[in-house]
């Protein structure tokens, strides 16, 4: 069995992994925070993009879009190239130029593996956002993890792929675990172990503040309902405040 990166062979599968999900909604969501909160909207980051089927649709509604992801598989597999790409670590992000609106999606905030690393992430959100601008994640909170404290396995098949998730939750360090076996058909088997980190509701909050960022609003998933910490997933919204 050959140990590979996050993403490195899930990037050949992930259609597969994400074939019930309806990213025109996704889309028209992220898109309506944003006009909710934010007027005159014209550069645009995306992190955590994978294969950018989120920004093949929004990408056109903004004079500047960019997609960026850690994984070079995940955005070598995107079907869109009109999509302008950087491959970057989002907790450690190149640009010098600031942007409007800046937002990842699917929790990808949950690969962020400690506090001290999620405080400065803010920080550098809160340094790439013009004044009065917006950054907005979802997150997975432990009600979402709690239902994996004993494993749960899924199988799948994908073009010449064999695979199957495990999932786990250790409470005890608050994270998550999503192992992959995928196995080829010649006979190669490889193993893709994710790790994310399962923050309290109120961490994100104080984090954000501490870095300069106001909190505008916190969403059950998918909704403009108000959420807590009893919510399995909770879409946040953060402006940076005028100096």
């Amino acid at each position: 069995m050959i140990k590979v990166k996050p993403y490195d062979k899930v990037a050949l599968i992930y259609n597969s992994l994400m074939k019930d999900v309806d990213y025109n909604i996704w889309s028209e969501y992220i898109k309506k925070i944003a006009d909710i909160h934010l007027k005159g909207i014209e550069r645009v980051l995306e992190l955590a993009s994978g294969n950018c089927s989120i920004g093949k649709i929004l990408s056109s509604k903004f004079r500047t879009f960019i997609a960026s992801d850690i994984s070079f598989s995940m955005l070598k597999s995107s079907d869109s190239p009109d999509v302008t790409k950087i491959c970057c670590d989002m907790t450690s992000l190149p640009f010098k130029t600031k942007f409007d609106f800046i937002f990842s999606a699917f929790d990808s905030i949950n690969y962020i593996s400690n506090r001290k690393k999620l405080f400065k992430f803010f920080i550098d959100i809160n340094n790439l956002l013009n004044d009065g601008c917006i950054f907005t994640f979802d997150a997975s909170m432990e009600s979402n993890s709690l239902n994996y404290t004993v494993p749960k396995n899924t199988s799948y098949r994908f073009n010449d792929y064999s695979f199957r998730k495990v999932s786990r939750y250790k409470k005890l360090k608050k994270t998550h675990y999503n192992l992959f076996v995928i196995d080829h058909i010649s006979g190669t088997e490889y193993k893709e172990l994710h790790k994310q980190k399962i923050y309290n509701f109120e961490t994100y909050f104080k984090l954000a503040e501490k870095a300069g960022l106001k909190m505008q609003a916190y969403y059950n998933y998918f909704t403009f309902e108000q959420a807590g910490p009893e919510s399995e997933r909770v879409q946040f919204v953060m402006r940076k405040t005028k100096v």
